[in-house]
């Protein structure tokens, strides 16, 4: 006759066994060597490395090259370790100080003009913009063409 105690040790040995079991090895990509912040990420610098992740984590950053490939990094990432999402960032494509082209479009005005970037930007993100006609400061989008579109504010 088995004592309860024993019972009870075999059961969380059989339990751990079965969400051990239900985990899965991931591949992702890792630096090949350490990345200081502001350095763009190229695939010559990565390497795959095998982790172990649990069947709740459907997607793992870094599976693809194309998660890091062109990225920069926003702080050090250290030699063959896993890199997080907020880790990387993307590249600016416009830089402070320097004249673009500002769009404004709505359904019966179109205005484009030139606006200097009180800071860099990356696609997608909203940057202060100075109207160097006016002194004006308003925010605008970066696109992917290297213009700043103005959202109605």
């Amino acid at each position: 006759m088995m004592k309860p105690i024993g019972l009870s040790m075999l059961i969380l040995l059989c339990l751990g066994s079965v969400a051990y079991a239900d985990d899965g090895v991931r591949t992702v990509f890792v630096p090949r060597n350490v990345i200081y912040p502001g350095d763009m990420i190229t695939a010559d610098v990565l390497v795959e490395r095998k982790i172990r992740v649990n069947s709740e984590n459907s997607a793992v950053f870094g599976e693809n090259p194309k998660d890091l490939v062109g990225k920069v990094a926003r702080r050090t990432l250290m030699r063959n370790e896993y890199v997080p999402r907020s880790a990387v960032r993307e590249q600016d494509v416009v830089l402070q100080g320097r004249p673009y082209k500002v769009i404004y479009n709505s359904e019966s005005l179109s205005i484009v003009g030139e606006g200097i970037p009180q800071q860099a930007g990356a696609v997608g993100e909203t940057i202060s913009v100075r109207n160097p006609a006016s002194g004006v400061l308003f925010k605008a989008r970066v696109q992917p063409d290297q213009t700043l579109a103005v959202d109605v504010q």
